[in-house]
C-alpha cells in the first residue's frame, strides 16, 4: 500500500497520559488523563488517517504514541491503523511542562520528540505532522510544494497582536523573540499548532533555537520563561530564524464548527486539510462509526468521501440533522451523561 522510499511523511502525535499527568484538554470534554477522553483522540486519528488513505493512497503515514494502539469500541486499532498502512513509532514524551506550570494542554510539547525521531530518515524528506483532529480531504501535492521552496511550513492564525493565545499574545512572543536574539522586539505571525512540516536535515540544522525555547519553558528560567504550548515555541522560533518559513493557508485552515462559532466559508471544502477542533467528539467521533460499520474500508471515492465529512463536520455548513443531533449530545454532556 506504501512503501518507506515515499519522499514524504505525514504524521500525528498522540500521548496518552497517566493520572498523575492529566491536564484539562478542553474541546476533547475533560482530563487528558481520563480513558473516555483518550478514546475521543483514538477515534479521531483513525479518521485522519482513514481520509488520508482515501484521498492519497501511496502516502506514508506514520503515528508517534507513547503506548500501544488500544482497543476501543470493542475494536482494535493496532490492526485498524495497520489496515491503513500506518507506521507505529514508539516514542515517549521528555518535553513537558513542571506539573502544577499549566492546567490544560500539558502534553502538547510533543513535537519535539516527535522531530528528533527521524534520524534514521533521509534528511530530504518531507515531513509534516498534523493534529488527530484534522482531516485530510484531497491530494497533499499542495503541502509538499510548498517544502520544495521553503525549510519550514506552518499555519498563520488569524489574531491581534494584543489576543491572548493560551496564555500569550503575539506581542509578548515579540518581546520574548527580542530578548533571545537582542532584536527590536515585534509581534510575530500567530502559528498554530495543527501543522508543522519540515525536513529532517532542516530540522537538524535549526533544532538548537527551538530547544533553547523549551529549555527555558521547562526550568522557567529566562525570557522564554512563560512559554506554554507548542503554538509559542513555533511562532518565536520562526521569528528568530534565518530560513524561509511558508504560510500554509491555502492548505489547511482551522476551521470552528460550533453553533456560536462557526468559521467555515464556502470554498474551504476545496482545502487538502481541515482542521476541526469543535468536531472532536462530534463529526469525527460520527465519521470514525461511519467506517467502523463498513469494517474500516480503504478505498472509497474521494468526492464521496470528502462530501460525507463534510455532511458530518459542518463544513460549509451545518444541516439541520446535525444541528439537533449535537444539541441532544451536548445536552446529554452537560448532565453528565456523554463524554
Amino acid at each position: 500500500m506504501n512503501t518507506k522510499p515515499f519522499p514524504s511523511l505525514l504524521a500525528t502525535g498522540f500521548i496518552a497520559d497517566a493520572a498523575h499527568e492529566g491536564t484539562i484538554f478542553p474541546s476533547a470534554g475533560g482530563s487528558s488523563a481520563d480513558p473516555r477522553v483518550q478514546a475521543v483522540y483514538w477515534r479521531c486519528l483513525v479518521a485522519l488517517f482513514a481520509s488520508a488513505r482515501i484521498t492519497n493512497p501511496a502516502q506514508r503515514l506514520a503515528l508517534f504514541c507513547n503506548v500501544a494502539p488500544p482497543s476501543i469500541d470493542g475494536i482494535a486499532l493496532a490492526a485498524v491503523l495497520d489496515r491503513y498502512g500506518v507506521e507505529f513509532r514508539h516514542v515517549p514524551l521528555t518535553a513537558r511542562l513542571p506539573a502544577g506550570r499549566t492546567a490544560a494542554w500539558g502534553n502538547v510539547l510533543y513535537f519535539f520528540d516527535v522531530l528528533n525521531a527521524l534520524e534514521d530518515e533521509p534528511d530530504d524528506l518531507r515531513f509534516a505532522l498534523v493534529d488527530s483532529d484534522v482531516l485530510v480531504t484531497a491530494p497533499l501535492d499542495p503541502l509538499w510544494t510548498l517544502l520544495d521552496r521553503n525549510q519550514f511550513a506552518g499555519y498563520v492564525v488569524d489574531s491581534t497582536p494584543d489576543e491572548p493565545i493560551n496564555g500569550l499574545s503575539r506581542r509578548e512572543m515579540g518581546e520574548i523573540a527580542g530578548a533571545l536574539s537582542g532584536n527590536s522586539p515585534e509581534p510575530p505571525p500567530h502559528f498554530g499548532g495543527e501543522l508543522f512540516a519540515t525536513r529532517p536535515g532542516h530540522w537538524k540544522s535549526h533544532r538548537a533555537v527551538f530547544s533553547q525555547i523549551l529549555e527555558q519553558a521547562m526550568t522557567g528560567q529566562g525570557p522564554a520563561a512563560g512559554v506554554l504550548t507548542e503554538e509559542h515555541v513555533y511562532s518565536i522560533a520562526f521569528a528568530l530564524l534565518q530560513a524561509p518559513v511558508a504560510d500554509a493557508q491555502d492548505v489547511i485552515k482551522r476551521i470552528w464548527t460550533s453553533p456560536v462559532h462557526h468559521t467555515a466559508l464556502d470554498g474551504d471544502q476545496a482545502l487538502p486539510l481541515w482542521h476541526l477542533p469543535a468536531e472532536k467528539r462530534y463529526g469525527l467521533g460520527d465519521l470514525y462509526r461511519h467506517l467502523a460499520r463498513r469494517g474500516f474500508p480503504t478505498e472509497l471515492d474521494p468526492d464521496h468521501f470528502r462530501t460525507l465529512a463534510g455532511k458530518l463536520c459542518a463544513v460549509p455548513r451545518r444541516g439541520g440533522a446535525k444541528l439537533v443531533r449535537d444539541g441532544v449530545r451536548q445536552l446529554a454532556a452537560k448532565l453528565g451523561l456523554l463524554l
